[in-house]
């Protein structure tokens, strides 16, 4: 979908997001990771539904940033964070279910952000796992 269709409302609500929301998520995050440095992008375009950009907060910087505590409580946890984890990308799927990867230092979710909380998204645990098998 391309910008000129997305609507109105989805324009505003990711606005508002990255103006309101997404600065102190990504403060929150980088100190669950001992300050790591990694950036966080959108598939601004995927977000075609203002109930997937209202999913972000909770849905899954709430979760990431519970799990990369986790993952970061001891010295091995924090440096595999430092070293192998650069971006965390986000993609809005209209199909159900959700998938992780980590390629090249980018953690991708493809994730349904506006269907079932429960099989849609990751839960608390999830980053975690996927995060210790990973890096």
């Amino acid at each position: 979908m391309d910008h000129d269709t997305m609507g109105l409302a989805e324009r505003q609500e990711l606005a508002a997001f990255k103006q309101d929301t997404f600065p102190p998520k990504l403060a929150e995050l980088r100190e669950a990771a001992s300050g790591a440095e990694f950036q966080v992008t959108l598939d601004e375009e995927s977000f075609t539904s203002a109930a997937a950009v209202q999913m972000l907060s909770n849905g899954v910087f709430d979760r990431l940033i519970d799990d990369l505590k986790h993952v970061c409580r001891d010295a091995i946890g924090k440096q595999a964070v430092r070293e192998g984890l650069r971006t965390v990308h986000v993609v809005h799927k209209d199909a159900p279910g959700y998938t992780l990867g980590l390629k090249d230092g980018t953690l991708t979710l493809h994730a349904k952000l506006d269907g079932s909380i429960g099989d849609d998204l990751p839960g608390y645990g999830a980053y975690k796992d996927f995060l210790f098998k990973k890096l």
